[in-house]
């Protein structure tokens, strides 16, 4: 295990690597960054491109909990169980908007509906 996240660490650092090297490049071709700028601009660029790269983490870790979770569900109010469906909602991450997919249900009985990965502990 140790050898497969070494392997991936390493993809990891490579990665960012290349990210930040684009980054710079495309700040330089747009003009975003001209001659010797100010500290403070490298800076934000910098932050802008870990946003993203926060919100697609965000997004990849809860698309890949939503694919493990059954596609049936109780409702907590009268136990009856009924089938989930997948829907996409944007919210508002401490990095910008995230757009997730979520399992949600609909009760016919009680006309309620609910979000089942809520109380699971393994989320």
């Amino acid at each position: 295990m140790d050898e497969r996240n070494s392997a991936l660490r390493e993809k990891v650092a490579k990665l960012i690597g290349e990210a930040a090297e684009a980054k710079v490049a495309l700040d330089r071709a747009e003009g975003k960054v001209k001659g010797v700028p100010h500290y403070s601009v490298i800076e934000n660029t910098a932050h802008e491109l870990g946003r993203e790269v926060s919100r697609l983490v965000q997004q990849i870790h809860m698309t890949e909990l939503v694919a493990q979770q059954p596609l049936s569900g109780k409702c907590p109010q009268c136990g009856g169980r009924h089938t989930l469906e997948l829907k996409k909602r944007t919210v508002t991450s401490g990095d910008g908007p995230v757009e997730l997919i979520e399992l949600i249900g609909d009760c016919t009985c009680c006309r309620r509906a609910f979000f089942p990965s809520a109380g699971n502990p393994r989320i």
